[in-house]
C-alpha cells in the first residue's frame, strides 16, 4: 500500500504531558461523539502515545474487514489478558482462529437451547421474590439474575454461592477500572494503591475459584449440559482440546462478557419499559399475543420482532465504549492512512450515536429498527458485538439472554419508574446505570 491519504487530524483539547487522557476519563459520553466532526480518523493521546480513533463507518469496516490479516488485539485487549488470560478474547492470528474453531460447537444452536431454558428459569426465580406493588432496585436485581443465569449455564447448579459471589466481584471490578486502566500507563497498575490492591486480590480469588471447579469437572468426565462441559469436550481435527488453561480463559471471558454487559442491558431494558408507556403496551400485547400466558421457549423469541427492537435500540443507546486494535502493516481506514504499528480504537459507542445515521440520536426509538428504517442504516454503523473476524462468538448467547429474561418477567410484570428518580449514565467498558428504583405490578394476561 502507499502511503498517500489523507493526513489524520488531532482532536483538539489535549493538556500539556497528559494529552487527552483528561477529557476521556471525565466525560467520555461528551468527547468521543464529538471526534466525528474532525474527520472519518482522529488522532489522540494517551500522555505522550498517539492512538488513531475510527469515526466514520465505512471506515470501521475497513478495520473490521481484514480482521487479524492486518490488525491484532490492541491495547483494550492487552489490559485484559493479565486478568482473562489467553483465550479467545486477547488472541490474535492463528491462535485466534484455531480457538475461534474450537469453541464453535460451545455456541451451538442445540446449546443455546439448553442455556435458554437455564435463563428463563433464572428469570421466573427472581420474579417469584416480587410482591404486587413492590420496590426493587433493578440494576441490582438485573446485575444478580444475570450472573445467576450465567453460573447456572457456565456450571450448571453444581456451583457453590462463594465461587459466585468471587466471580460477580471479580468482573465487577475488572469492567468498571477497564476504562481507567486502558487510558492509564502499565506502570500505574504496579502502584500498590488500595484499588489496586483490591483489583489484584479479587482477580486471585475468582482464579482459585475457576480451577478448583475445572479441576472438578475433569475428574468426572460428566457432560451436564453447560458451557463448562462444552468446553472440555470439544478437540480439533487431531483430537486435541483445550488445557486446562485455554478453558480457565474462555471461563474468565464469558465471565466478563456475560455478567456486567448483560446485567446492565437488562436493567435498560426495564428502564425503557419503565418509563415509556407505549413501549411497555406494545411489548405486552406481542407477549400475550405470542405466549397465551405460559412461558416463553426458545423457539418463540423468533416471534418476537419488536421486542427484538426495543432490544436492539437500547444496545444502540448504551453499548460498550470501544475497542481496539494494532495495526501490523500499514492500512487505510477510510480517506485516512494509518502507519504500521499503530495504536486504533473503533467506538460502538461513538458510531451508535452520530445524527449522520441516526436522526435524533438521544431518543429511544425501537421503530428505528423497522426493516424499511434499517436498511438505511449502513453497515458498520451498528456494532454493539464488533464484526469481522473478532465479532463475539457469544453474540447469540447474549440476544437469547436478553430476549429470554425480558420476555419471561414482562409476560407477568408490569415495571414502573419510580417518581423523581435520578438515573445517569455511568461509562466504564459498558454504560451503566447510576440506580434503577423501579416499582414491580403484576399483570394479567390480554386476550388476543
Amino acid at each position: 500500500m502507499t502511503s498517500s491519504g489523507r493526513e489524520v487530524p488531532e482532536a483538539p483539547g489535549a493538556w500539556p504531558l497528559l494529552g487527552h487522557i483528561v477529557p476521556v476519563l471525565r466525560r467520555p459520553l461528551e468527547f468521543l461523539p464529538s471526534l466525528a466532526r474532525h474527520g472519518d480518523v482522529v488522532k489522540v493521546r494517551f500522555g505522550r502515545f498517539p492512538v488513531y480513533v475510527v469515526t466514520d463507518p465505512d471506515a470501521t469496516r475497513d478495520v473490521l474487514v481484514p480482521g487479524d490479516l492486518a490488525y491484532k488485539r490492541g491495547l483494550c485487549f492487552e489490559k485484559l489478558e493479565p486478568g482473562l488470560g489467553k483465550g479467545i478474547a486477547t488472541a490474535s492470528g492463528a491462535e485466534h482462529h484455531r480457538l475461534r474453531r474450537l469453541l464453535q460447537p460451545v455456541f451451538s444452536r442445540e446449546r443455546i437451547i439448553e442455556y435458554a431454558s437455564i435463563m428463563r428459569t433464572a428469570a421466573e426465580e427472581t420474579a417469584q421474590s416480587w410482591h404486587d406493588g413492590g420496590h426493587i432496585e433493578a440494576d441490582e436485581v438485573m446485575n444478580d439474575l444475570a450472573l445467576t443465569a450465567l453460573t447456572r449455564s457456565l456450571f450448571k447448579f453444581t456451583v457453590n454461592p462463594d465461587t459466585a459471589d468471587a466471580i460477580k466481584h471479580g468482573m465487577r471490578l475488572l469492567t468498571h477500572s477497564l476504562l481507567k486502566r486502558i487510558v492509564l500507563p502499565a506502570a500505574w497498575e504496579r502502584v500498590p494503591t488500595p484499588g489496586n490492591l483490591r483489583f489484584n486480590r479479587a482477580m486471585a480469588r475468582m482464579n482459585r475459584a475457576i480451577e478448583e471447579t475445572i479441576t472438578v469437572y475433569r475428574e468426572s468426565g460428566e457432560d451436564r449440559g453447560d458451557v463448562l462441559s462444552a468446553l472440555l469436550s470439544v478437540s480439533d481435527d487431531n483430537g486435541k482440546g483445550l488445557t486446562d488453561q485455554e478453558v480457565h480463559a474462555q471461563v474468565m471471558t464469558l465471565a466478563l462478557t456475560g455478567v456486567e454487559a448483560p446485567g446492565a442491558t437488562l436493567g435498560w431494558v426495564m428502564y425503557e419499559m419503565g418509563r415509556n408507556r407505549e413501549v411497555a403496551e406494545r411489548v405486552n400485547a406481542e407477549l400475550d399475543t405470542v405466549l397465551g400466558g405460559r412461558p416463553p421457549t426458545y423457539d418463540d423469541l423468533a416471534n418476537l420482532p419488536y421486542l427484538g427492537r426495543v432490544i436492539d435500540e437500547v444496545l444502540r443507546l448504551r453499548t460498550p465504549m470501544l475497542f481496539s486494535r494494532r495495526t501490523l502493516r500499514e492500512v487505510r481506514a477510510g480517506n485516512s492512512v494509518i502507519p504500521a504499528d499503530a495504536e486504533l480504537i473503533y467506538s460502538p459507542f461513538l458510531l451508535h450515536h452520530d445524527a449522520r445515521w441516526f436522526p435524533d440520536p438521544a431518543r429511544f426509538d425501537p421503530d428505528r429498527w423497522l426493516p424499511e428504517n434499517a436498511k438505511r442504516i449502513p453497515k458498520g454503523a451498528y456494532i454493539p458485538f464488533a464484526a469481522g473476524a473478532f465479532q463475539c462468538i457469544g453474540k447469540l448467547f447474549a440476544t437469547t439472554e436478553l430476549t429470554m429474561v425480558t420476555a419471561t418477567i414482562c409476560a407477568r410484570w408490569r415495571m414502573q419508574l419510580e417518581p423523581g428518580a435520578d438515573v445517569r449514565e455511568v461509562a466504564s467498558a459498558l454504560i451503566r446505570p447510576s440506580q434503577l428504583p423501579m416499582t414491580v405490578h403484576r399483570r394479567e394476561v390480554s386476550a388476543a
